[in-house]
């Protein structure tokens, strides 16, 4: 098992929570198998926590979810 946490911080907590809010609806319709996530929000992070049964399960994972936050921010930034 792999498991660790990753904070992304944001310039504020508005664009925190637009960026959190955006990826939300992915984070709870998305069915992983072989690894979980803890999405949340605190303050002006976005905070990950998982756990990954190997590394190609934790990559997949956290590509995703760094791709949709991304998306997210750009949008933001627009």
């Amino acid at each position: 098992m792999i498991r660790g946490t990753i904070e992304i911080e944001f310039p504020n907590n508005e664009t925190a929570r637009v960026v959190y809010e955006s990826v939300l609806f992915e984070h709870k319709t998305v069915p992983y198998r072989r690894s979980r996530m803890n999405f949340s929000l605190k303050e002006n992070k976005v905070i990950m926590e998982f756990i990954a049964k190997d590394n190609s399960a934790l990559r997949g994972t956290l590509n995703s979810y760094l791709r949709w936050i991304k998306v997210a921010f750009d949008v933001v930034e627009l």
